[in-house]
C-alpha cells in the first residue's frame, strides 16, 4: 500500500503517483513485464528514478500496483450509518468492480499467470486495501454500539472476502448478490437489543368478580 511504503519528509505529490503508475501500465502493454524496467517507467513518466523507489521498492510492488489501480476493483467505502447496510452497499459495489475489472486484468493476466511474484504481489495489495475499507466500516459499527465490546475487529474484517473466495472454490462460480445478503445476514445484521432483566413485564394477572354467596335464611 503507498501509505506503508510513505517516508518522512516533504508530502508527495499524487499527480507524480498517477503519472508513474500510468506510465507503468503503459510499458507493460509495450514491452511486457521482462522488459520493463524501473528506469523507463521514470522516464515515460518524466519523474527521477529515486522518486519511483521512493514509492515502490521494485518492479514486482510497482507493476502490481499499478494492475490494482486501473482495474479498480476496490469500492469507496459507504456510511449509511448502519452496519448491515454499509456492509451490503460496499461487497455488492465489490461484485459489480470486480466484473467490471476483467479487462483491464485481462491485459496482464499472462504476465501475472507466467510470474507468481507477481500474481501474489497484485492479490496481497488488493486484500489488503479491501481489508482496510471492511475494517472501516466495522469499527464505525463497534463506535455506534452495534457490535459488542470485545468483537474481533481483525477477524470480522476478513471474514467477507474469505467467504466470498471459498464461494467460489467450493461452487464453481462466482458469488452474487444471494451470496453476499446471506453473508450479510449471518453474521454483520445485530440483534435488536433484548429488555434488560429488570424491566421485564410481568403478565398481568387476569380477575373475575367473585361470586356472591348467599347466606342462606
Amino acid at each position: 500500500m503507498l501509505t506503508e511504503r510513505q517516508r518522512s519528509g516533504r508530502p508527495r505529490d499524487p499527480e507524480v503517483d498517477k503519472a508513474i503508475l500510468a506510465a507503468a501500465m503503459d510499458l507493460l502493454a509495450e514491452v511486457g513485464y521482462a522488459r520493463l524496467t524501473m528506469d523507463q517507467v521514470a522516464t515515460r513518466a518524466r519523474a527521477g528514478k529515486a522518486s519511483v523507489y521512493l514509492r515502490w521498492p521494485n518492479k514486482v510492488a510497482l507493476v502490481a500496483e499499478a494492475i490494482q489501480q486501473r482495474a479498480a476493483v476496490t469500492p469507496e467505502i459507504p456510511d449509511t450509518g448502519a452496519l448491515r447496510s454499509d456492509m451490503l452497499v460496499f461487497l455488492h459495489a465489490l461484485l459489480r468492480r470486480k466484473s467490471a475489472a476483467e479487462p483491464a486484468v485481462a491485459a496482464v493476466r499472462g504476465e501475472m499467470a507466467s510470474n507468481p511474484e507477481l500474481r501474489k504481489a497484485w492479490r496481497q495489495g488488493l486484500t489488503a486495501s479491501l481489508r482496510a475499507c471492511l475494517r472501516v466500516i466495522v469499527e464505525r459499527a463497534l463506535a455506534r454500539g452495534e457490535l459488542p465490546a470485545r468483537s474481533d475487529v481483525e477477524l470480522l474484517s476478513v471474514l467477507p472476502l474469505t467467504l466470498l473466495q471459498n464461494w467460489r472454490l467450493e461452487q464453481g462460480r462466482g458469488p452474487d448478490d444471494a451470496a453476499v445478503e446471506r453473508i450479510v445476514a449471518q453474521f454483520y445484521a445485530p440483534a435488536p437489543a433484548s429488555r434488560p432483566a429488570g424491566k421485564l413485564q410481568r403478565p398481568r394477572r387476569v380477575t373475575g368478580r367473585r361470586p356472591v354467596r348467599r347466606i342462606p335464611r
